[in-house]
């Protein structure tokens, strides 16, 4: 069985600086350009810090092969399929289906998901249903990366927590005996977040494979830095309340996705030519210019959302009018989140739209450094895109309470910013500020900043 896709997003740099005891850990993992983690040791957490890992969810029996091992895709559904291939591909695998196959396509990027729900996979003792998405690269219009994740809803059980562990160990047998390049492989390392690397790894052609464990207990071994050094006492550490997650991604190309290439320097203004340059337009379906019935529209189409979710706010002595839309989850925030879309009032068009991920007034450290995660995958993403030259820029403000992650304006005058507050963050040689109140991400898109 081939595995699934790693967190595309997941490829920008921190764009603020963190203490030193919450410096940041990065989950290699095998698949190291696409779906490197980068994570922050808590507060309570000495610096020097002994390497941790995990034997749990580790396969105790599996059939060694002596052949490389090859991450083809899932299933029927082979990379480098077109739409119509993959959809028969998921037809013939899944006759019987949770919830029909359902296409998104992402404005922005172009590219497109597949998504189903199936109650299970074969020989996978999973406790809850599958949820299965093929993702085809916007350039190639292929497919290019497949996600299977089980979820639980709502808190999770400890049932179900060992139901995901098993499932991890089964998943995991599959892969472990095969033979993969030196060094291209991880088992069992623990983020700081209580998120677990089961197993990961990049084959000898370049795809990448990673089976990630989320809100599950798990035994770990403290190790000390040197290879001679003995085992610490191994400890059980119990999830905190909450859902919980087996992951499972595959990817082609760990070194080129396609629906989120990776550019470095030399090749951006190269790649922007050729690409053509980013255009803030709206966000999703919400298009800059749209008078409000067309808004509504393109509301309930991203969200399914009834008319009577969406809120209007008034403000005369802005000249606004808002339709504001609250959604339990958007990704990549860890809560829930705010839309609020803003027309002009003489003109009644859609001009400027925020979203907002917001806390309660005391967050606990993990879901403070989850948030921090999140602004950064959308900080990697939003360097990625072709700006105006000279435009982006990135800072933390003077009190250290608050950072810019990103800002650019497009050749049209659109712009974009994404904002991050009640995180740790350190100014190079200022003390560290520890993070007060509500950790909040913003990210704003401005129809054009010139007016």
């Amino acid at each position: 069985m081939n595995v699934f896709r790693p967190s595309l997003m997941a490829l920008m740099p921190r764009l603020f600086r963190l203490s030193p005891n919450q410096r940041q850990r990065v989950a290699l993992a095998g698949i190291v350009a696409a779906a490197a983690m980068a994570s922050v040791v808590p507060p309570a957490q000495a610096a020097d810090m002994p390497f941790e890992i995990s034997l749990t969810g580790q396969p105790t029996r599996y059939l060694v092969e002596g052949r490389p091992y090859a991450i083809t895709g899932h299933g029927s559904a082979h990379f480098g399929m077109s739409l119509a291939e993959v959809r028969a591909a998921v037809a013939r695998d899944y006759p019987e289906t949770v919830s029909p196959p359902h296409e998104y396509v992402d404005p922005d990027s172009g590219a497109i998901d597949l998504t189903l729900r199936v109650a299970a996979l074969p020989r996978v003792p999973a406790p809850t249903p599958v949820l299965l998405r093929y993702r085809f690269g916007a350039t190639s219009g292929r497919l290019v990366a497949v996600d299977v994740e089980w979820t639980t809803d709502g808190p999770s059980t400890p049932a179900q927590r060992a139901g995901l562990v098993e499932a991890a160990r089964v998943v995991g047998a599959t892969m472990a005996g095969w033979r993969w390049p030196p060094l291209a492989t991880r088992r069992g390392h623990l983020l700081p977040d209580g998120t677990l690397i089961v197993f990961s790894g990049k084959d000898f052609e370049g795809a990448g494979a990673e089976i990630r464990l989320l809100g599950a207990d798990v035994d770990v071994e403290a190790r000390e830095r040197t290879a001679t050094s003995p085992a610490r006492a191994r400890e059980h550490r119990v999830a905190s309340p909450g859902p919980s997650q087996l992951r499972l991604r595959v990817v082609a190309n760990v070194d080129r996705p396609d629906p989120y290439p990776a550019m470095d320097p030399a090749s951006a203004a190269a790649s922007t030519a050729a690409a053509g340059a980013y255009r803030v337009s709206g966000f999703r379906s919400a298009l800059f210019g749209m008078d409000e019935a067309n808004l509504r529209g393109a509301i309930q189409r991203d969200f399914k959302a009834a008319p009577e979710a969406i809120r209007v706010v008034e403000d005369p002595k802005a000249g606004k009018r808002a339709l504001v839309l609250r959604l339990d989850q958007l990704e990549p925030g860890p809560v829930p989140a705010t839309v609020t879309y803003i027309l002009d009032q003489a003109s009644g068009r859609l001009t400027h739209v925020n979203v907002v991920w917001t806390t309660d007034a005391a967050p606990d450290d993990a879901l403070r450094l989850r948030m921090a995660d999140a602004g950064g995958q959308l900080a990697r993403a939003f360097q990625q895109l072709g700006w105006r030259p000279g435009t982006t820029v990135s800072k933390m403000d003077a009190d250290n309470r608050q950072a810019l992650l990103f800002a650019g304006v497009d050749a049209q005058g659109g712009a974009l910013e994404l904002r991050i507050s009640g995180v740790p963050m350190q100014r190079a040689g200022q003390a560290p500020v520890v993070p007060e109140g509500p950790a909040v991400l913003r990210a704003a898109f401005y129809a054009n900043t010139t007016k």
